[in-house]
């Protein structure tokens, strides 16, 4: 695509963005990215493996290059990977000697502060009141963990540090589901306050809080991890079915039970590893229109899958649409290879 095309046919244009999977598998990833940030880490190591997968085979096949223009992403964001992770070392070597606990919370300027941590199932967040460097208050804003873990550790740790007036270690929690990630978390969020009270404490480069916050996110857990296999059910089967509905004809291989009642009365039954027609329309379901219409040849148009079939299903109905799906498609990179050729 070039940007004249774009502007001569922006509605064209966007058409053949949505009428593609990888568009569209970007666009999943981008919304989940942006919804759930814990999650970007595994979404952006899927998306570079499936499009790898991709165009790894186009290039086999048509000898695209977008294959290469992934490679160069890749490496280039595993310099900046290097360099983001060179100053975050950096900077917590540095901070060891700032931390606020014990002692260090004489280096707090007194006010009111906010911070957040991560508990057994989710974010923490709390706030601090430091008045003469001591901690007068303590405030939990955000809790996800047990109720238990909360009247029970968490209240004790607040009790231990309102009386101390500093931040000290938590204790060995009660037998409680989650409680120890629970009590790091809530003590985490309480350093993460105190640090903004403190002058000239180390902080990350702005690259590095970009790179780290806003493309690689937090590291996953249980919660994150649940999320994206309950998304990504819901986008295989809205995938399966947008395919189908974007393609005039292929709409039918969704209904397909995969049953085999259609392979049982096929004369040719399967061929290069295909069952045929179920696998014929099963790789329709999937969009690959181009090894449907490679393994076309075998399917001798009887119709006896259509007799057979429990929903009336036609094998070369959908192999036909695939078919002709496959020669729009090759059409028209052609019409576009032409255009780039004349400009």
């Amino acid at each position: 695509m070039t940007w004249s095309r774009f502007y001569r046919d922006p509605a064209g244009v966007l058409w053949e963005a949505v009428s593609t999977r990888g568009v569209r598998l970007t666009f999943y990833v981008l919304l989940t990215a942006a919804l759930f940030p814990s999650s970007r880490f595994i979404l952006l190591v899927a998306l570079v493996v499936i499009l790898g997968i991709m165009w790894t085979r186009d290039y086999s096949r048509t000898g695209s290059r977008r294959i290469f223009y992934l490679a160069g992403a890749v490496l280039l964001v595993a310099v900046a990977y290097g360099f983001a992770r060179t100053n975050v070392v950096e900077v917590d070597q540095k901070r060891l000697a700032m931390r606020p606990y014990g002692p260090g919370i004489s280096q707090v300027k007194d006010g009111t502060y906010t911070g957040t941590g991560t508990g057994f199932r989710g974010p923490i967040a709390v706030r601090v009141a430091v008045q003469d460097h001591r901690i007068v208050g303590l405030d939990t804003l955000e809790y996800p963990d047990a109720i238990s873990v909360l009247d029970n550790d968490v209240a004790s740790l607040k009790q231990t540090i309102l009386d101390k007036g500093y931040l000290a270690l938590p204790q060995q929690p009660q037998m409680y589901r989650g409680a120890k990630a629970t009590l790091t978390g809530y003590a985490n969020a309480i350093e993460s306050a105190l640090s903004k009270g403190i002058p000239d404490y180390p902080r990350y480069s702005a690259f590095s809080s970009a790179f780290f916050d806003g493309l690689i996110g937090e590291w996953p857990g249980r919660v994150t991890l649940n999320t994206l296999a309950i998304l990504f059910a819901a986008f295989a089967v809205f995938e399966y079915a947008l395919q189908s509905m974007l393609t005039p004809g292929t709409g039918r291989s969704i209904n397909c039970y995969n049953c085999a009642s259609c392979v049982g009365v096929c004369p040719v039954k399967e061929a290069e590893g295909i069952q045929i027609p179920m696998g014929l329309v099963l790789l329709t379901r999937l969009g690959d229109y181009e090894r449907v219409t490679e393994l076309s040849k075998y399917c001798v148009g009887c119709g006896r899958c259509a007799a057979k079939c429990p929903i009336g299903n036609s094998g070369p109905l959908v192999i036909s649409a695939a078919f002709q799906a496959m020669h729009e498609r090759r059409k028209e990179q052609e019409r576009l290879r032409r255009e780039e050729e004349m400009s």
